[in-house]
């Protein structure tokens, strides 16, 4: 599937409509549309918060934000099922009519803008806006049976009813109602894409700059610990630790081995491995919901005689591969789906040049299934990569890379090191180098 067919996908989640509650005969009364105070007249529950916060934002910086003809009609904005202040789509109204939508992003600090111009959007805003209905009742979305969990696509149906009355004075007389069905395929993917920095004038600040502030790592649950305690709490496992002193012993092998743990700390062992003269990987199997992390190694160089009789030297990368965080952000994307705390899914990978481990830091908006190419291309790409970029370290390679060619967000490289402690590995401000933290 094209890159375009999965963006189209990733922004029809904004109509999938996850409803959380059931609202029976409500009664709907339109007013003036084109108000400058906010006054919520969605159909559900919104993030109020950020709607305003957005306003805010969008009366600044109108001049740059706008480009199209029309205005948002800010009382239809609506967040979508979503209340961490991280997204929402508000119509755009010309002459009585929804034109187009614009969908607003907000990634860490700043809120992104771009218009989506679909035409089901347009005539779901333009049924709910000017619609001649006296009320509606909804229904929670519901699985078609078509989910993939392994692509990283769920298909989802969603419905409202809406009641025309023959005699728009007389609700309570004879009418009928009609029904519209929203079957949307989308992905668990990150909402962050190049284009969002192009398509609406830009990235624009979201907290200091606006009223009501707003949590600058939004997704994530207010009870989550830090990664350092996670990783600290960790490390005093026993199971855990005698896991990783195995794989330390195994760096001499010619193949990778590893362990699964699943829920209730139960390790399986894994062993079974590819190796060739251009790869050498680990079968772990397909992920499963009660997986909570996985740990492998990338063994030490090591000779072997080829097909024409003569040694030569295997040279495998001491850092995380792009397969190791496809895999990863699957089973980020498996423990949101089954509400699991996102702060303790991990991967390890243990080398003769250290061990690391990746974490998930981010928002849910960042959590990234789809990709732009497969597992093979990326291993093309990155072992390119590295050849051309020599002269840095693996770990700058390793998170240019991941940020820059997979457009993966929210996963930190951590560092374990020898001396029990932990350093965070992120890049500096201009990219040119890696910024340690280390935990207290």
């Amino acid at each position: 599937m094209t890159k375009k067919i999965f963006s189209w996908l990733s922004f029809m989640t904004v109509f999938s409509f996850l409803l959380h509650s059931c609202v029976q005969d409500e009664m709907y009364s339109a007013s003036d549309t084109t108000s400058n105070e906010y006054h919520s007249k969605s159909l559900w529950k919104e993030d109020e918060k950020y709607i305003k916060n957005v306003m805010k934002i969008y009366a600044e910086h109108e001049s740059e934000i706008k480009k199209i003809d029309g205005s948002p009609v800010w009382d239809y904005a609506m967040s979508m099922g979503r209340y961490d202040e991280t997204f929402m789509a508000v119509p755009i109204v010309k002459n009585n009519t929804v034109i187009n939508t614009l969908v607003c992003a907000r990634f860490d600090k700043k809120v992104y803008f771009r218009y989506e111009n679909s035409q089901r959007n347009n005539e779901f805003f333009n049924n709910i806006i000017f619609g001649k209905y006296t009320k509606y009742k909804t229904e929670p979305h519901e699985n078609n049976g078509q989910s993939s969990t392994q692509k990283g696509v769920i298909c989802s149906t969603s419905a409202i009813s809406m009641w025309y009355p023959d005699n728009e004075n007389d609700t309570n007389g004879s009418g009928h109602w009609e029904t519209n069905y929203y079957t949307n395929c989308y992905a668990y993917q990150d909402y962050y894409d190049p284009s969002w920095e192009t398509g609406g004038g830009g990235g624009y600040e979201y907290g200091d700059n606006s009223s009501g502030g707003g949590d600058p790592d939004p997704g994530n649950d207010n009870s989550f610990q830090s990664p350092c305690e996670k990783l600290q709490n960790q490390k005093e496992n026993p199971q855990f630790a005698g896991k990783i002193q195995t794989l330390v012993g195994n760096l001499g092998l010619h193949g990778e081995t590893g362990f699964i743990e699943k829920t209730g700390g139960i390790f399986e062992y894994k062993n079974i491995t590819s190796t060739n003269p251009d790869s050498n990987s680990l079968t772990l199997g397909h992920p499963t919901p009660d997986m909570q992390g996985y740990m492998h190694t990338h063994p030490n160089n090591f000779t072997v005689v080829n097909e024409q009789g003569y040694e030569e030297e295997r040279i495998g990368f001491k850092i995380f591969s792009p397969a190791d965080v496809i895999y990863f952000n699957q089973l980020v994307a498996l423990a949101q789906q089954n509400g699991k705390s996102l702060d303790e899914i991990y991967a390890v990978m243990v080398s003769g040049s250290g061990t690391y481990q990746l974490r998930f830091t981010g928002n849910i908006n960042q959590i990234k299934t789809v990709y732009t190419n497969t597992k093979e291309e990326y291993n093309e790409m990155y072992k390119k990569y590295f050849q051309e970029n020599d002269d840095v370290s693996d770990e700058l390679n390793f998170l240019k890379f991941m940020e820059e060619k997979m457009y993966v967000k929210g996963v930190s490289l951590v560092k374990m090191n020898s001396n029990g402690t932990f350093t965070t590995k992120t890049l500096n401000l201009d990219k040119s180098g890696v910024a340690d933290s280390d935990c207290p």
